[in-house]
């Protein structure tokens, strides 16, 4: 799918203010509720990362030199980091580091592994399909490309909207005991 919905779904599914809040959500210090917290924008970010830093790199030097977007003409550079960035071993490392680093991105980094999850269906066959086994296979499974199929598309983004429809009942209908 496109880059803003990993973004999305990261945050409905993998922050304190999303689903993985429950009924209640987030609170502060004193046991408050909050509507957002640092894991929603935490989660946002992580669910961004495997594209911002593989193709992000492209498209911002893209811009940086005055030449809009293009998708063609792209480093081979480029496809090494979407191979590293958009594979278990990679995700497992990344995952492992920034865990490690601070244990309290636990949550909010699983976005990463459900950007990748997520683009296994959702990219086709081709440059961009998704490296789930490299660097010891470059197979990957054949599935729809979401730029080809508006369905899916929309889809996505329903299914987005409808997920955080979720969270606004859950939160607007939790009762304190």
């Amino acid at each position: 799918m496109d880059t803003l919905f990993h973004g999305v779904i990261g945050a409905a599914l993998c922050s304190r203010p999303g689903l993985a809040g429950g009924r209640r959500g987030p609170v502060d210090r004193i046991g408050r509720r909050q509507w957002v917290d640092w894991t929603l924008w935490a989660a946002l970010f992580f669910g961004l990362v495997p594209d911002l830093a593989s193709l992000g790199i492209h498209f911002a030097a893209d811009l940086f030199t005055g030449n809009g977007i293009r998708w063609h003409g792209i480093p081979d550079f480029i496809f090494v980091l979407y191979n590293i960035t958009h594979s278990l071993l990679g995700m497992a490392i990344g995952y492992g580091l920034l865990v490690g680093w601070k244990r309290a991105l636990w949550l909010p980094a699983l976005a990463w592994p459900l950007h990748v999850l997520t683009d296994v269906p959702t990219h086709g066959d081709g440059r961009f399909i998704t490296p789930l086994f490299w660097p010891f296979s470059e197979a990957g499974f054949a599935g729809w490309s979401w730029w080809q199929h508006p369905a899916i598309f929309y889809g996505g983004w329903i299914l987005a909207g409808g997920l955080w429809l979720l969270v606004l009942i859950l939160r607007l209908t939790w009762r304190s005991q």
